[in-house]
């Protein structure tokens, strides 16, 4: 799935599951350079593991973007792409008639004909 760094959301690459007091961990990461600073930390410690890289094709879509919490990306994750798209294009034509209101409203109170 992904991390929030911030506002802003990382996709997992990899998954790193080991065995440690006899209890099973995972540790999900954002790149290579951080799959090997685990797989190294490990390999010191003498702790085996399994790295798997995560598929994530489906998904590329949604790194990158920025959200005020880690629900709403959550959310917009869930529904997927397609509606984020129109999520973002309805936002984009409402902000568009909120435009023209706000104008005819100047135009109107100041006098001016447009």
């Amino acid at each position: 799935m992904f991390r929030m760094l911030g506002k802003k959301v990382e996709l997992y690459r990899y998954k790193i599951v080991y065995t440690e007091n006899a209890q099973e961990i995972q540790d999900n990461c954002i790149s290579a350079e951080h799959k090997n600073e685990i797989e190294q930390m490990l390999t010191s410690r003498g702790v085996e593991f399994i790295t798997t890289i995560v598929i994530q094709t489906a998904n590329e879509w949604f790194g990158g973007l920025e959200f005020n919490s880690y629900d709403e990306a959550l959310e917009v994750f869930n529904l997927g792409e397609q509606a984020y798209i129109q999520k973002l294009q309805l936002s984009e034509s409402t902000d568009g008639l909120q435009l023209r209101a706000d104008v005819d409203y100047i135009a109107i109170m100041s006098g001016v004909t447009m």
